[in-house]
């Protein structure tokens, strides 16, 4: 394909199977991703009245695309959300080699896209009532199936269960728990780090410190049971560890190698032998060595695998439940039912911080205040 004779749709279907999570045609993000796409392509027919191809886009093409979609009757945070999937579609094509620049991305092309506004604290994903009440839901009968059908195995679902209980009740930050490729003190969160029985964790902080933080008493009981179905060799196992074979069968390659002195025939054959991820494991306990964490990446795309099989769909720029989520609705919680200053506390934020990022709630409360006060002035 050339950008001279490639149109700007011929491409989409590969974009999104490049992007479909649980085979072709699944996935809420691939769901959002073709119909905002859709959108584009049916602006760029009726604006050109051709079929419109690479070499023809221009910064000019995505700042009148940016104008109309800023003229409709949308919402600030969906019309920039349509021009982000856009935007990622232009981007796949760029690495593609059908563009030699992402236009979309161009200043003069964002610039008719609404500012995002700052001052609407509540704007941002928080994880409501609902959501925790279907996510846990979902993986607490996933686990509980598993469980019977595997047994001891079934280790990946508890796993998921563990990370969403802790996501949706601990109020941690994803980068305190899980690992971060772009800071090598950030390795993810090790059992040496949780005591289930003081209910408390200890996590290096935003701010580069070692904190405790709480483990409410719903996380006690998923981390618990999953806990006993790891059996982690050691203190330095991660929390949640990755179950990626590839990268599973390399940590045990390089253990036998590097820790226990094998010879790469004996390794090989060794690796042979274990097919899958419960043998992996359980080489992995034998020879006391430590897989990898997830990293925030990897936590993310595991929200959206259970987002999907959950059929739970949320209307934002994500279309999943992402992590950071789970921690507004804690701090949501916090703040209406004990105020800033606790909720600041199980943050681990400033008080400030917190009544600027939920400032929503108080607003709301104080309508209501003074409306009752107005009634009870004028009767």
């Amino acid at each position: 394909m050339t950008a001279e004779s490639t149109t700007v749709a011929e491409p989409l279907a590969a974009f999104l199977r490049s992007k479909a999570k649980g085979g072709e045609g699944s996935g809420n993000y691939r769901r959002n991703l073709e119909r905002c796409i859709d959108d584009f392509l049916d602006w760029l027919e009726v604006e050109t009245g051709s079929d419109v191809t690479f070499e023809e886009l221009d910064e000019r093409t995505f700042r009148r695309y940016a104008r109309a979609l800023a003229g409709r009757n949308l919402a600030p945070g969906t019309v920039r959300t349509y021009y982000a999937h856009v935007s990622a579609y232009i981007g796949w094509c760029v690495r593609e080699g059908l563009l030699e620049a992402n236009y979309a991305q161009r200043n003069v092309a964002t610039e008719p896209l609404p500012e995002t506004d700052g001052r609407r604290s509540g704007e941002q994903q928080s994880w409501t009532d609902d959501h925790r009440t279907r996510i846990t839901r979902y993986v607490d009968e996933r686990a509980h199936e598993a469980a019977d059908e595997k047994g001891c195995d079934a280790i990946q679902e508890f796993r998921d269960r563990a990370l969403v209980y802790v996501l949706c009740y601990a109020g941690v930050r994803g980068g305190e728990i899980f690992a971060d490729p772009k800071d090598d003190r950030r390795n993810g969160l090790e059992w040496g780090d949780v005591s289930l029985a003081d209910r408390t964790m200890t996590v290096l902080a935003k701010k580069q410190d070692w904190s405790d933080r709480s483990l409410t008493e719903q996380a006690i009981k998923p981390m618990s049971r999953y806990r006993r179905i790891l059996d982690p060799a050691g203190d330095d196992w991660p929390v949640f560890p990755t179950f990626h074979l590839p990268t599973l069968y390399e940590t045990l390659r390089t253990g036998l190698r590097d820790t226990h002195g094998w010879s790469a025939d004996e390794i090989e054959g060794f690796v042979e032998g274990c097919t899958g991820q419960s043998d992996v494991f359980d080489a992995l306990r034998e020879y006391e060595l430590t897989p990898s964490s997830i990293n925030t990446d990897g936590a993310r795309r595991i929200m959206r695998r259970l987002c999907d099989a959950a059929e739970i769909d949320l209307d934002d720029e994500h279309g999943y439940l992402v992590p950071h989520g789970g921690r507004r609705g804690v701090g949501e919680v916090m703040v209406r039912q004990h105020g800033f200053t606790a909720a600041a506390r199980l943050l681990d934020n400033s008080e400030a911080v917190v009544r600027t990022s939920y400032s929503h709630i108080e607003a709301k409360e104080m309508a209501e205040a003074a409306g009752d006060a107005f009634v009870e002035h004028d009767s």
